[in-house]
C-alpha cells in the first residue's frame, strides 16, 4: 500500500521529519536504501507522542463535547500506549525486512496523521489555529496558503445532511461554487455518491425531473459546521443536476450540481469559490502540494484485530464530522487505478475519511486557492482519489459549473 511505504520510508527518517519542509519530506519518499528507515524507531515515536501530548492540553478549548475523553485519563493513556506500541512493532519489522502484519497499514494511517506528516486540522471560524499541536513543519505552508486565501475557501464548504442532522448523522461535503444574480440560489459541487447516499442511506425522498432531480424531503447543507462552534449556516437543498455519463466513483463522473436556497432566516450566502481551474499541471503531476476541505467522518476499524476506533476516537479528541483541513501530495497520475476506465481520477495522499466525500481538491499555496478536483473515494492507509476538472471539463461545465483555463 502506498500509505504504509509512506510510512516505511519517507515517514520514518526520523531527522528529516524533524527537520525538513513538506517538499524535502517528498523527496525521502523516493528512497528505498536503508537508509530511509531510521535505526531508532523510537525517534518517531518520540514526535508522535510529543504531538498528542499537546493535542491533549488544548483539547477543552478546541470542542465543545462533554464526552471527550480527558487527557491523562486512563482511557487516553491506553489508547497513546496501544498506538506507540503498534507503531514500535511495525517499525521494528520494517527495519528487519520482515513481511508486514495485517495491522500495518492502519498503523502507518494513524502515524501518518499523529506525527504531523500528514495532518487532519481542525478549523475554528475557518482557520487553522495557531497552537494545533500538529502544525510542526507545516507553519510556512499554513502561512503561505492563508496569504493565497484559503479561509475564504473554506468559508464556502459545507456539510451536506438531513433534516436536523450534525456532525454524526450527514452525508457528504460540498462547495459553493456560485451565486444567483438575485442572490435568491447558488450552486454547489459535491458527488453523485453522495446524492445516491442521500436516497438510498438516509432515505430523503427525491423524484425525477428531467435528466436531474427535485428533493422531495428536507436536506440542507451548512456551511459552518466545526467543533469549536454551535452556530449553523444553513440553506436547503432543492434540486439536483448531473453531468452526461454521471456514476458512482470509477464508474461513471462521480459529480453532481444541488441548488440551494435560504433556509436560516436572512443569512447570507458564503463568497462562493474564487476559482476552479482545468490547468493541465494540476492534473498531470506537475503541481505536487494540494489540501482538502471537508468532514471526514469516524473511520471504521471493525475488521482490524486492534481496536482503532477506540484508538483513533480517543487520541483525536472524537472530533468527526466537523470541518477540517488536510494538506498532502499529488500521488498518482490520471487513469493509474485499474478501476478508473475513463481515466479521470487523480491520486492524492491527504488524510481523508468517510465524509469527505465531495470535498475541493485545490492547490493551497497558489493565489486564489485554486480548487482543481473533486475528492470522491480512497482507503486511508492506501491512496485517494479525486475527479480531475481538467479531464472532464465539458460535461462539468454543461451542468453549470464555473471551470476556467
Amino acid at each position: 500500500m502506498d500509505r504504509t511505504k509512506i510510512f516505511m520510508s519517507k515517514l520514518a527518517a526520523s531527522e528529516e521529519l524533524r527537520e525538513g519542509t513538506a517538499e524535502s519530506i517528498a523527496e525521502a519518499s523516493t528512497q528505498t536504501s536503508a537508509e530511509a528507515v531510521p535505526r531508532r524507531p523510537e525517534d518517531l515515536l518520540d514526535i508522535v507522542s510529543e504531538n498528542l501530548s499537546r493535542m491533549g492540553e488544548r483539547d477543552a478549548s478546541m470542542t465543545t463535547q462533554a464526552d471527550a475523553p480527558e487527557f491523562g485519563s486512563a482511557d487516553w493513556n491506553r489508547a497513546r500506549d496501544m498506538l506507540l506500541q503498534s507503531a514500535k512493532a511495525t517499525l521494528v519489522r520494517a527495519i528487519g525486512g520482515e513481511e508486514p502484519e495485517a495491522d500495518d497499514g492502519l498503523v502507518a494511517e494513524a502515524v501518518v496523521i499523529a506525527d504531523g506528516t500528514r495532518p487532519s486540522f481542525l478549523l475554528c471560524n475557518d482557520s487553522v489555529a495557531s497552537n494545533d499541536p500538529f502544525i510542526g513543519n507545516w507553519g510556512g505552508e499554513l502561512a503561505a496558503a492563508e496569504l493565497a486565501g484559503y479561509k475564504k475557501l473554506a468559508k464556502a464548504v459545507g456539510r451536506l445532511q438531513p433534516q436536523h442532522g450534525h456532525a454524526s448523522k450527514f452525508v457528504g461535503t460540498g462547495a459553493l461554487m456560485s451565486v444567483s444574480d438575485d442572490e435568491l440560489s447558488g450552486k454547489v459541487l459535491t458527488n453523485w455518491h453522495v446524492i445516491d447516499d442521500a436516497r438510498n442511506k438516509f432515505g430523503i425522498g427525491m423524484s425525477a425531473q428531467g435528466d436531474g432531480l427535485v428533493v422531495d424531503d428536507p436536506m440542507f447543507i451548512d456551511f459552518k459546521g466545526e467543533a469549536c462552534s454551535l452556530d449553523t449556516v444553513l440553506f436547503k437543498v432543492v434540486d439536483v443536476a448531473f453531468p452526461v455519463g454521471a456514476g458512482r466513483v470509477f464508474d461513471g463522473i462521480d459529480a453532481a450540481v444541488v441548488t440551494i436556497v435560504r433556509a436560516d432566516g436572512d443569512k447570507e450566502f458564503p463568497e462562493p469559490v474564487d476559482s476552479m481551474s482545468t490547468d493541465p499541471g494540476y492534473a498531470n503531476g506537475s503541481m505536487t502540494s494540494l489540501a482538502t476541505i471537508g468532514f471526514p467522518a469516524k473511520p471504521s476499524r471493525s475488521n482490524s484485530t486492534v481496536d482503532w476506533d477506540f484508538v483513533l476516537g480517543t487520541l483525536f479528541g472524537n472530533r468527526f464530522g466537523v470541518k477540517r483541513l488536510a494538506p498532502g501530495l499529488f500521488s498518482e497520475a490520471l487513469g493509474a487505478n485499474p478501476g478508473d476506465t475513463g481515466k479521470r481520477a487523480i491520486g492524492h495522499d491527504a488524510t481523508t475519511f468517510g465524509g469527505n466525500s465531495g470535498s475541493p481538491v485545490f492547490a493551497w499555496l497558489d493565489g486564489q486557492t485554486p480548487v482543481f478536483a473533486l475528492h470522491f473515494a480512497g482507503r486511508t492507509e492506501d491512496n485517494n482519489y479525486a475527479l480531475s476538472f481538467a479531464k472532464e471539463a465539458v460535461p462539468l461545465k454543461d451542468v453549470g459549473v464555473p471551470l476556467a483555463p
